[in-house]
This record gives C-alpha cells, structure tokens and sequence, in this order.
C-alpha cells in the first residue's frame, strides 16, 4: 500500500515537474518572442524617422536646386538674352554700312552672347538630364561627363570601361550616371580634387563602377549624420532602388573613394 502511495506521489510530482518545465520553457520562448517584437518596433521607429528624415532633407535639397535652376537662369541665361537684345535693338537703329567697324563690333558682341548663351542653357540641359544618356547609353555618357567636368574645371578626370559592360539597363544607367556625377561634383567642390577617377566594368553578372579622388577626404559616419550628408543618403536610396549596393570609403586628407554595383541584366554580346 505504502509502495503504491510511493509510486503515485512520484508520478505527481514528476507530472508537476514536467509541468513547471514546460512552462519554463513556454515563458523563454515569450520572452525572446517579446525580445524580437521590441526589437522589431525598435527598428520600425528607426527606419520611420530615417524616412521622415530622408523626406525632410528631399524636400530642402529639392528647393535648392529649384534655387539653383532660377539662379542660373537669371544671372547667365536671362542677363545673356538681355545683352541679346540689346545688341539686336543696338543694329536696327544703326544708320551706318553694315560693314562698319563700329557695326561689326556689334554683331561679333552679338555672335558671342549668343554662343555663351547657348552654351549655359546646353549646360544646364546637361546637368537635368543628358541627351547622350538617354540616345546613346551611359558608357559614352560617362565619358562625354568626363570629358566635360576636365573641360570646364581644369582637372584631370580619367574614365575606363571593360570591354564586355554589355547593355545597361535604364535604370541602372540613369543610377550609375548620377552617382558618378555627384561624385564628381563633390570631389572637386568640397575636396579640391585635381586628380578623379571612374571604371566601369562588369564581373559575375554585377556592373561595377569605382570613383576615385585626390580630394581632402570627409569622415563617412559624421557626415550621415548632418545636413551635408544628404548625398550620401541619396545615393543610398538610389542603388537600393536597383538592388545594388554602394560603399564610400573616405579618410580626412586621403581623398575619398566610392564603390557602386548592381545587377547587370543584360547579358553583354558574344564575340
């Protein structure tokens, strides 16, 4: 009698054991489940305020270059325009032959106000949105930047290609054309760069492309964090886009180098 008293007390408590154990374990498991969804809003908020954040500083860079659209348009194309035709309104009052030295002063000042007219409105045409981009691809529209940027900066900016780039995508010519021009850009305006590189290659199915600058360099993580940091952030987004990826390696006095690939869905041609 005792034995079986014995027996039965055993199995209670081990059933109460087993008991207590599985909601031992029941109670890990919400506490890492709680531990995850913490975690998961944590991120969340996160990944809101980088939004709100990233949408604040689109909106401001958005005005500035409105700014800087009207700010060109006024003081070169606007102002050549108005010595356009003051030179215009200058001859049909001339009374002279055509042939005059004070006429023909007028038309060459009229020839050149033109062309440099031309010129700026060519140039910010460019700079929106390039037409060797959309007609002819972003290898000749790389280089034809390149070329341009040495040109009108009087630097040194060397551009190289694979010979096995293929097609590119839209898309990802659109990305790689902007991020090399905000590269650039930035080399020479904050870093005083007189030496910038861009490769283009493909590798493995991925387009690549490597920036490369002389400049003064930036400190990547303190920059992110501030007004200035914009770009980057907006680099960011546009290679997440296309599923690609883009690294910026930089050192204050060691120039800065920027690293972009994506998907290469084209396949290039045989032979």
């Amino acid at each position: 009698m005792y034995s079986a008293y014995i027996v039965a007390t055993i199995i209670v408590v081990t059933a109460q054991l087993l008991l207590i154990a599985g909601l031992l374990k029941q109670r890990g498991r919400l506490r890492k489940a709680e531990a995850a969804m913490r975690a998961s809003e944590a991120s969340l908020r996160a990944s809101y305020e980088r939004t709100r954040l990233m949408a604040g500083r689109l909106i401001n860079a958005q005005e500035a270059a409105r700014a800087d659209i009207a700010r060109d348009l006024h003081d070169d194309v606007c102002q050549k325009l108005a010595y356009v035709s003051i030179g215009v309104n200058s001859l049909r009052s001339a009374t002279g032959d055509i042939q005059d030295p004070q006429t023909q002063q007028v038309f060459a000042e009229l020839d050149r106000d033109t062309r440099s007219t031309v010129e700026g409105i060519r140039r910010l045409s460019h700079d929106l949105h390039p037409a060797t981009l959309r007609l002819l691809g972003l290898v000749p529209a790389l280089r034809s930047h390149c070329t341009e940027v040495t040109k009108r900066q009087g630097i040194d900016v060397h551009f190289t290609v694979s010979e096995d780039v293929g097609t590119v995508p839209p898309a990802v010519g659109v990305c790689f054309f902007r991020i090399a021009q905000e590269s650039l850009r930035n080399g020479v305006a904050h870093g005083g760069a007189k030496h910038l590189s861009v490769a283009l290659d493909r590798s493995n199915g991925w387009l690549e492309m490597v920036i490369t600058d002389d400049g003064t360099g930036f400190d990547v993580s303190a920059l992110k964090h501030t007004v200035s940091g914009l770009g980057l952030i907006a680099m960011e987004e546009r290679v997440r886009l296309i599923d690609g990826e883009v690294m910026f390696v930089s050192e204050i006095g060691s120039g800065t180098t920027v690293c972009v690939r994506a998907p290469a869905a084209s396949p290039p041609p045989n032979g």
